[in-house]
């Protein structure tokens, strides 16, 4: 007999199927349409050539505007070099003030990401969850209730996991990896810091579940004063306002998110480091005896490498994966197969690794072990 201990994969189509809210196109349309004239001109001027922003997909936009930082940092440490003080006397110029420049950009790209995550902070509504979500959520809480382990990591900023993980299990019966703290000095909430081995001394109970937020959430932040991550709650996130606060003050708090270009880089720093390499050991040791993919595109290469991890790591991950998406005709069924099947760098996936027509359709598989 398989002993039961699933993994989840989250992507953003779990969100979509809760409310065409989360949609991609919608956000960044939402953002763009934000920005007072100045903003949007900023954005405009410094992350696209062409000055057109995309209403597809505001990742897109960091991601140049990342760019544009990237290069202004590495000409500053240059100019700041042996090397670069001998190109300055060369050529005779004056020595620019980058610093300065690099401090003002950073500020502004931080304060466009809380404001992203502030138009998504009211999108998860219980009642949307029980209306919408019935079936898969009867699933999720009973497949993990019934494990022996479960392990959940989502890419997703909302909460959406977490509310329903807070409704069918209940707080205690849960690790998010997170310990009560003093309250914050900015807002007087509650925080929780992130801290893994204490939180698991703490709240021992709580550790047959895990949450793992891969790309952070809307609840994570960074103390750069403290050099740690912590957490509010996320009632506490919207009666202290903190998204719009963070947006216009200068604290000295960020949103713990990976967002823009150059996530494979990214997934290797702190926070993100420890929710990564907790997935790697899993997969690299065959662990999960079935691994539930929801709502994923398949576009982000380090993780798809851990889903290739995995596969190579279990005995028959045909009996183990189901990969769970909405995809309505035929046709676009016939091509998300082909790109997952690209993707994963598989001749072929089985036809019952896939399910579509959205969340609620998902159901359990026969499971797998671990690989001699």
């Amino acid at each position: 007999m398989i002993k039961e201990n699933p993994i989840f994969l989250f992507g953003n189509g779990l969100s979509i199927a809760l409310s065409p809210e989360f949609a991609l196109r919608t956000i960044t349309e939402k953002f763009i349409y934000s920005l007072d004239g100045e903003e949007k001109e900023f954005l405009e001027g410094i992350s696209t050539p062409e000055g057109v922003l995309s209403f597809d997909d505001f990742e897109r936009n960091f991601s140049m505007l990342e760019a544009a930082l990237a290069s202004l940092t590495r000409y500053r440490r240059f100019l700041d070099s042996e090397v670069g003080d001998k190109f300055l006397i060369r050529f005779a110029l004056d020595k620019p003030g980058l610093v300065e420049h690099e401090r003002i950009i950073k500020g502004i790209y931080n304060k466009y990401v809380a404001r992203i995550l502030d138009l998504i902070r009211g999108n998860v509504r219980k009642d949307l969850i029980e209306e919408k979500l019935a079936a898969f959520t009867r699933f999720f809480s009973e497949t993990l209730n019934n494990s022996s382990k479960g392990y959940v990591f989502t890419l997703n900023y909302d909460l959406l996991v977490e509310t329903i993980l807070l409704e069918t299990l209940g707080t205690n019966n849960f690790m998010d990896f997170c310990y009560p703290a003093s309250s914050c000095q900015h807002f007087g909430f509650p925080k929780f810091d992130f801290n893994p081995r204490r939180s698991l001394e703490i709240f021992p109970e709580a550790s047959k579940v895990e949450l793992h937020h891969l790309h952070g959430s809307l609840s994570l932040f960074y103390d750069v004063a403290r050099n740690r991550a912590f957490k509010y709650k996320s009632e506490d996130i919207g009666l202290g306002d903190i998204y719009r606060k963070i947006s216009q003050e200068d604290l000295p708090i960020l949103p713990a998110i990976i967002t823009g270009g150059g996530k494979s880089e990214k997934i290797v720093e702190y926070p993100f480091d420890w929710y990564y390499r907790s997935l790697k050991d899993l997969v690299d040791a065959g662990a999960g005896s079935s691994l539930y993919i929801i709502g994923y595109s398949f576009r982000d290469e380090h993780i798809n490498d851990l889903v290739k991890r995995w596969m190579k790591s279990v005995q028959d991950f045909s009996k183990g994966l189901l990969i769970v998406d909405y995809k309505p005709t035929l046709e676009s069924q016939e091509q998300f197969v082909r790109f997952v099947t690209k993707s994963l760098q598989k001749r072929k996936i089985p036809e019952q690794c896939f399910v579509f027509g959205g969340v609620n359709q998902i159901h359990a598989v026969e499971g797998t072990k671990t690989k001699s």
